[in-house]
């Protein structure tokens, strides 16, 4: 039996994959007993919007009829939810499989690196039982239940190439293709995917230098073969905006990053205020300026200061930079600029042109004096932000490296019982709904509660292990650099080093992208469905430079 399990000190291949394949099953079951988190009338502009694509889509009507909302985010999520539906695949199992996947692609992009069947297998448990797919945001209908799993397959798919390099081209083409769609998906599923862009370029240039300074052989012939993942993914890009173009005239992902929104909510954030709040990024003193000089923007006055929207997404001070574009989009809809794209468009460039002229005719200044207005929906970048972001930068980093926020019990699901049951039917998984008679405490089965018990033991394992895996890998990627820089010589260890500096790279930025959100916009706290594509980043690097360290 010993022979038959363990080999020439390693696992045997067909034991460690028959481990591997029953971990799935296990993890399938665990996501299947958990509560989806089910509240219609409580998100109107996440959850909610996700679902009632997904059922247009089923319906056979793309989105759904155009509004505001409609395509006012990157949907993509939506797409993989009708899926799921007409496959029905409870939700969570679904979200579950695809990860699982992940994982496995991610451990086989990894092979040239960890030669023995033991690393595979303990990098693939690491990250298939990693407690942020469990926790309650991943409960959510919402995109950032799958997002982490996309970037997992992108980042697999970079890794791959990078370590196979020297290869030929043939082995390349799975994992171009792979990193390719993977980041279609991507750009498709949030509207900030784009912080994955530089490392998508960085990859394409390392690798080019590296076969340059090797002087292998086609250098020329395989720079041009990694512009593959470049065109898959503009074309799952465009495919996309065909289908909106089709239902609603518009060949764009979303009319919320379209030039033309961006111009218009740019150009009211350009504005001079009478006292920088580093939340409001249009404060009133800005609207009643506007209002004078626009008459586009005076149209919408009575409904910005309606008592619906004013209730809907105004606080006690006025409207947060994360909530003003929405009540800007809903004004305009009062209006009946939504009733088709086209509309919506001309009355946001129309916007634009107004507050062009009125800063260019000196009725109104710009912030920083210039005649130039800003093209963004993101609040000004300032030097103030500074310390702030760098200390909500670290409390981000510190919340995935603890493995905080990863309970995974479902919130309680509200709404009327027909809403609720309306939700569960379609996704193919329970909400939370019962009670213990007499108190607040969610009713599970003795099976379900000992299911939650067990995805708890995983968090309280991660929460111990990780943060000193991490330190071991940190301290041996230290040495394997200097050992390279020293002896001036460069094996296949020296590629993966530099992939380890791209996970720290993508990690931090992440980290800090979410933090400039939370301390100029959101002002929620720190939250870990934002960071939750930070996590995998964090097992592969804590599991690889342990599994070295351990190796030598």
């Amino acid at each position: 039996m010993k022979k038959f399990v363990f080999e020439n000190n390693d696992i045997n291949k067909w034991v460690a994959v028959a481990i591997a394949f029953l971990a799935v099953i296990a993890k399938l079951i665990l996501a299947w007993g958990q509560y989806a988190t089910v509240y219609p009338p409580l998100a109107p502009i996440d959850d909610h919007l996700m679902f009632t694509a997904a059922q247009n889509i089923v319906a056979g009507n793309w989105l759904g009829e155009y509004g505001h909302l409609t395509i006012s985010k990157h949907m993509f999520f939506a797409v993989w939810l009708a899926l799921l539906h007409i496959l029905k695949v409870p939700y969570m199992a679904g979200n579950m499989a695809l990860w699982s996947f992940a994982s496995g692609v991610a451990v086989m992009a990894l092979k040239p690196v960890l030669s023995k069947n033991w690393q595979r297998l303990f990098m693939f448990l690491g990250l298939l039982c990693n407690p942020a797919m469990s926790a309650q945001y991943a409960t959510r209908i919402y995109r950032d239940a799958i997002f982490p799993s996309l970037c997992l397959l992108f980042v697999a798919g970079i890794v791959a190439v990078g370590l196979r390099y020297k290869e030929k081209i043939s082995s390349w083409m799975g994992w171009l293709v792979t990193y390719g769609i993977s980041f279609g998906c991507i750009y498709l599923c949030r509207e900030d995917g784009i912080w994955i862009m530089p490392f998508f370029a960085a990859a394409f240039v390392i690798v080019i230098i590296f076969l340059a300074i090797e002087k292998q052989k086609g250098v020329f012939k395989k720079a041009v073969i990694m512009l593959l993942p470049f065109v898959l993914s503009a074309g799952i890009i465009s495919g996309y905006c065909y289908m909106n173009y089709i239902h609603y005239g518009r060949f764009i992902v979303s009319d919320f990053t379209s030039g033309e929104f961006k111009a218009a909510y740019g150009a009211l954030t350009s504005i001079e205020q009478k006292e920088w709040d580093p939340l409001v990024s249009v404060p009133e003193d800005v609207r009643e300026s506007v209002y004078k000089v626009s008459p586009s923007f005076a149209q919408l006055e009575d409904n910005i200061k309606s008592g619906w929207i004013e209730n809907s997404w105004k606080n006690q001070r006025d409207f947060s930079s994360g909530s003003f574009y929405w009540a800007l989009r809903e004004s305009v809809a009062q209006d009946g600029y939504y009733k088709e794209a086209s509309t919506a468009k001309e009355f946001y460039e129309q916007l634009t042109n107004e507050i062009q002229t009125a800063v260019n005719e000196g009725k109104l200044k710009t912030s920083n004096g210039s005649a130039k207005l800003r093209k963004s929906v993101t609040p000004p970048i300032k030097m103030e932000y500074v310390p702030d972001v760098l200390a909500e930068t670290l409390a981000g980093f510190k919340t995935v490296v603890f493995f905080q926020q990863c309970t995974p019990y479902a919130e309680k699901a509200v709404g009327y019982p027909e809403e609720i049951a309306e939700v569960e039917q379609f996704i193919h998984q329970q909400g939370d709904t019962g009670y213990v008679p007499g108190t607040d405490i969610s009713y599970m089965s003795p099976v379900r509660k000992a299911m939650h018990i067990v995805l708890e033991i995983f968090v309280v394992i991660y929460k111990v292990c990780i943060p000193v895996m991490f330190v071991i890998s940190l301290l041996w990627q230290i040495k394997k650099l200097r050992s390279d820089i020293f002896a001036r010589k460069y094996d296949s260890e020296s590629m993966l080093n530099i992939i380890l500096l791209g996970f720290l790279g993508m990690a931090l930025l992440r980290c800090a992208m979410i933090a400039f959100v939370e301390v100029a916009s959101f002002n929620i706290g720190t939250y870990v469905m934002y960071l939750s594509t930070v996590h995998p980043l964090i097992i592969l690097y804590s599991f690889i430079g342990f599994d070295k360290s351990f190796e030598y």
